[in-house]
């Protein structure tokens, strides 16, 4: 009896487990505990795959926490259990709209409205996904129509409101707002609404309270509290931002969302130890928090823990490969590490994922144009700004790239576009005026660089064009008083003073650019680019000890500095001082291993001062595959080649260098010997005489001289 007891038991027990589960998951749905109610919906679903109250409401929640590629797949197998069910099938809608494919779900709300006339998410969809004017009418009619059934519900005039917002009529917008707030006063949403519209009005104080409102009136551990904390910050004002997270942590624990804002903060202000600890709190509550491991990898990326911050976003993406960010981030973590192939790999992938991500899609832009893939990086340009025509980055980058691939009207089309988005932004004239400029037309070119100033004074890039613009066509005196003009109404610019060192230095006026210089950096002691100039200007004057110093001090500006390390490097070479020199270039490969110019010059200083000449080789083939059209390149490992005795490859490259570096004596030195070598006497015969008749010395000279004597 008892073994039969038992028995029964067993069989009835999954069944009771199933009802328990989602008895509990459902009342933790209903009370807005989202997470909760996922971990019970997913037992049952353990039990019973195909659970139709649980499939869909796992949907829901995950839709309601916003993460939509988990919601995906439960709405979708929801839809297949139940075709008519109108609410999945225009969430799912929402889910296109929002991963930017816009027309379908518009279409999908036209289909869900022709079933079900009223449904108010539908009918919110069909508002959402209005673009044009015409269509924006015609949800508002469609709006208006729904009052006689929704009109106490304050989802319909927010939708209105938005509308009414897109179509500039703040008044009507705000009304409704306002109304939407009277219909339902304890809508959460509809008081973030009203304060999101005061807050795009300026209008602090009425946004503070309204966010406050809807912060009081959500449950303890929501949305509407993370809003308020985000207004303070916003408004410049963290501490109270903190204040309301660090009571939500005290109020819900549970509560992950406030626990990760806050190491969010933390990271933000560079309080990294402190970001760590606030993690650590999240993961004794949740070790597999992904957001949590992803703002810990971004952590150890901020402190320069590259390899740790790699093995976080890679362990994130292990288990969740469709993880958009993740792969962005470990793309950041690869970029630090020098290696932009495999950042431009993981940029694709997340782009791929998730196309709205447009950050990631510049960035990848910048990388292809930057490795020589220009026409994709414009392809992929040209698909954001129709995707997000306010989006001022894309317009920006897409215009230096028709500009880099001589396409100026198309350039000064998109800057049209960015000045429509915003008429008084000085950024907008200035890039008309360079499109103007390319296409030679200087006097359109000069007009827009006029009203960028005119806007900011201390706009340097403009006065700089119009510089150039002066010194071709009225001369270098109108120049320098265009400048000290300038300088009057910004006296306290030091761009505007270094501006106009590098007007003295074109007048060759040394001492009053150094002077300019010097004055730039009083005004602006974290400016670096006037030590640099000053460096440049005292190696010119052989005071090889002066620009050292102040390079030294844009390293200690900058220590990331690869341009002063590089000059620094340069000067040490130049003074003989080659330990000092090598170890300058080895520590810009430390800072950036695919640097190739370092490269180079550290592969010429083991060649010619009896350095690793196997480190050499490497050094010197290096530089050569991540710049192949360097000439200077070309010069320092077809050198290498011929000291090895490989004269046939040595003057491949010789031959290369020489043909684009016609004024340097020691490069057709190089190529003189190598050609002597593989027996065309008529190329070494030329080569060496322009070397030899060089008013310049290099190393070697006299050798030169010997063996063309020998030649003739």
């Amino acid at each position: 009896m008892i073994a039969l007891a038992f028995a029964s038991g067993c069989g009835r027990l999954p069944e009771y487990q199933k009802a328990r589960h989602l008895e509990r998951g459902n009342k933790y749905f209903e009370r807005q505990q989202y997470q909760e109610a996922i971990l019970e919906y997913r037992n049952v679903l353990r039990i019973d795959p195909t659970n139709p109250v649980a499939v869909r409401r796992a949907g829901a929640s995950y839709y309601q926490l916003g993460q939509l590629g988990l919601a995906l797949g439960y709405l979708q197998k929801s839809k297949q259990l139940d075709p008519h069910d109108f609410d999945v099938r225009v969430e799912l809608a929402t889910i296109d709209w929002l991963e930017g494919r816009r027309d379908q779900a518009r279409a999908e709300a036209v289909v869900v409205l022709q079933n079900a006339p009223t449904n108010l998410n539908a009918l919110l969809l069909f508002a959402g996904t209005a673009r044009s004017p015409d269509e924006a009418d015609e949800a508002i009619q469609r709006l208006q129509g729904a009052r006689v059934h929704f009109d106490d519900r304050a989802k319909l005039h927010l939708a209105l409101a938005t509308l009414y917002e897109k179509q500039q009529d703040l008044i009507r917008a705000e009304r409704e707002f306002e109304e939407a707030v009277a219909k339902e006063p304890n809508s959460v949403e509809a008081h973030l609404a009203l304060g999101n519209f005061y807050l795009t009005k300026r209008d602090a104080a009425r946004a503070e309270q309204q966010y406050k409102t809807a912060a009081d009136r959500a449950p303890v551990g929501s949305l509407p509290q993370i809003h308020l904390a985000d207004f303070y910050l916003l408004s410049q004002q963290p501490e109270r931002a903190k204040r309301v997270l660090r009571q939500l942590t005290q109020k819900a624990p549970e509560y992950l969302l406030a626990w990760r804002r806050l190491a969010q903060i933390a990271l933000a202000e560079r309080r990294y130890d402190e970001a760590i600890k606030i993690l650590d709190a999240v993961f004794k509550r949740s070790p597999s928090d992904f957001d949590a491991h992803l703002l810990r990898g971004q952590v150890y990326r901020a402190q320069g823990e590259t390899p740790q911050a790699t093995e976080e976003f890679q362990q994130i993406l292990k288990v969740e490969p469709r993880r958009a960010e993740a792969h962005v981030q470990l793309a950041l973590a690869h970029l630090q590490a020098g290696n932009a192939r495999q950042a431009k790999a993981e940029l694709s992938q997340a782009v791929t994922l998730d196309p709205n991500l447009t950050d990631a899609v510049l960035l990848l832009a910048q990388l292809d144009s930057q490795t020589g893939a220009v026409q994709p990086a414009i392809d992929a340009l040209e698909t954001l700004s129709a995707r997000h025509p306010n989006e001022a980055r894309a317009h920006v980058l897409l215009g230096s790239l028709y500009l880099t691939t001589q396409h100026p009207i198309r350039a000064t089309e998109v800057y049209r576009k960015l000045l429509a988005l915003a008429p008084k932004d000085p950024r907008g004239f200035y890039l008309l005026g360079v499109s103007f400029r390319a296409q030679r037309q200087n006097a359109e070119a000069g007009k827009a660089f006029e009203t960028a100033l005119a806007i900011a004074p201390d706009f340097v890039e403009p006065l700089a064009e119009l510089v150039a613009l002066d010194f071709a066509e009225k001369g270098p005196a109108r120049t320098l008083l265009r400048v000290r003009n300038q300088i009057v109404l910004e006296p306290k610019s030091a761009g505007l003073q270094e501006l106009l060192g590098r007007v003295h230095l074109a007048r060759h006026e040394e001492a009053l650019a150094e002077g300019a210089f010097l004055k730039a950096l009083v005004l602006d002691p974290r400016r670096t680019s006037p030590y640099l100039e000053l460096g440049r200007l005292y190696t010119a004057s052989g005071k090889y000890d002066q620009a050292l110093a102040k390079l030294s001090e844009a390293v200690k500006v900058d220590p990331k500095n690869l341009a002063a390390l590089m000059l620094s490097g340069a000067v040490y070479a130049g003074n003989g001082n080659v330990a000092r020199a090598e170890e300058t270039y080895q520590q810009v490969l430390a800072l950036a291993p695919r640097f190739a110019p370092a490269a180079n010059n550290l592969a010429y200083l083991y060649s010619e001062h009896g350095g690793d000449p196997e480190r050499a080789l490497q050094l010197a083939q290096t530089a050569k595959q991540l710049a192949p059209d360097d000439p200077h390149i070309s010069d320092t490992l077809g050198w290498i080649f011929y000291k090895r005795g490989l004269y046939h490859r040595a003057v491949g490259l010789l031959r290369e260098s020489a043909a684009r570096l016609d004024d340097r004596p020691e490069v057709q030195y190089h190529l003189g010997l190598a050609s002597l070598k593989v027996g065309d006497r008529v190329t070494a015969t030329k080569a060496l005489t322009l070397a030899v008749t060089s008013t310049a010395n290099f190393n070697g000279k006299s050798e030169a001289k010997r063996v063309l004597t020998g030649l003739q």
